[in-house]
């Protein structure tokens, strides 16, 4: 087996901007909702890759934080406006 010697680092913006190609992209799916979801995916299949030692999240929108913290992920909160890089 591998050794787990990566660390991953996940920006992710505010959920009312995040991924804005894809609004309404699934009528009856809030937007927010369908970015929240599509963080949580990228974060667990991450976590699920054999050579990830650790996730960090990059995030200033609590509800993002929440979850991720749920699922054991460390949060790093994104300075306001300045950008995600």
């Amino acid at each position: 087996m591998r050794q787990r010697t990566w660390t991953v680092v996940v920006p992710v913006k505010r959920l009312g901007v995040a991924k804005s190609r894809l609004r309404g992209a699934l009528p009856g799916v809030p937007h927010e909702e369908l970015a929240l979801a599509l963080a949580a995916d990228t974060v667990a299949a991450v976590r699920a890759c054999p050579a990830v030692a650790g996730v960090v999240v990059v995030t200033r929108d609590a509800r993002v934080a929440a979850a991720v913290r749920a699922a054991g992920v460390r949060v790093v909160p994104d300075a306001p406006d300045a950008g995600l890089n």
